[in-house]
Order: C-alpha cells, then structure tokens, then sequence
C-alpha cells in the first residue's frame, strides 16, 4: 500500500485552480468532497495524506479511522454496534459499516453537544457578577 504525503507548498497559487478543477470535474460527491478539502488543508500549513483503504478492515484499522482503541471496537463488534464478518479467527469489518458508524456516533455527539449549549444559554443569569467569577484550574 503506497501512502503519499504532501508538505504545503511554498506558494500557494496553484491551490485555488486545483480545488475548482475538483469541484468542476469530480466524478461523484465523495471524491469532490475528499479532494476540495485538501487544498484547503495545505494553504492552512497541514500536510495531506492519501492512501488507499481496502473494503474489509482489520480491528486495528478500524480503530485508527474511529480514532478509539482497538478494544474499543471489539467492544463495539461483540455488543453488535458494528457489524463484522469472521472469516477466519481474525474479525473484520467493512469500511462502509465503520464510515456509518463513525457518522452516527458523530451526529449524536453534534446533537448532544447542540442540546449542551441551548440548555446552558437558556439557564445563564442575564447578568454576571464578577465576584462570582473564578479562573479556572486546570490538572
């Protein structure tokens, strides 16, 4: 599996020309919205990364693109969260399965996080005093 880094150029003209050939001429929604998101990644100063993702992956794999522990996703497989084929002793799962999950849980945690903030406006006092205000400590 070839993986293919790129630096951010030094200059950054030919940037904006890429992301409106993609944009123009992608085949389909996915690969537009893969490829436009790389320019902008490399005018911010980011490095992109692309290499290829086989349709069955292994736990490990699977725990890099959820960015959770590969016990946390046989955790997932083994209460049926994730659905997984076994072949053989090894359990693998597909990338499809791992992309949906991987929106779902990111949905609820928007949702949770929408909820959060409305809850916390609705019960801030309209008026602060800064007697009550303390800095935070952080450990």
């Amino acid at each position: 599996m070839t993986v293919t880094v790129v630096s951010p150029p030094a200059d950054l003209e030919g940037l904006a020309e890429f992301e409106a050939l993609v944009s123009r001429e992608a085949p389909t929604s996915g690969i537009r919205e893969a490829f436009t998101g790389a320019p902008q990644a490399l005018a911010q100063g980011s490095a992109v990364r692309v290499e290829p993702v086989p349709e069955l992956l292994t736990t490990g794999r699977a725990a890099e693109l959820l960015h959770v522990s590969r016990a946390t996703v046989v955790k997932l497989l083994e209460d049926g969260r994730l659905p997984h084929e076994r072949p053989n002793v090894h359990r693998l799962v597909r990338l499809e399965d791992v992309l949906a999950y991987r929106e779902r849980r990111d949905a609820g945690r928007r949702e949770f996080l929408r909820q959060l903030t409305s809850e916390t406006v609705a019960d801030r006092p309209s008026r602060v005093d800064p007697q009550e205000v303390r800095p935070l400590a952080y450990t």
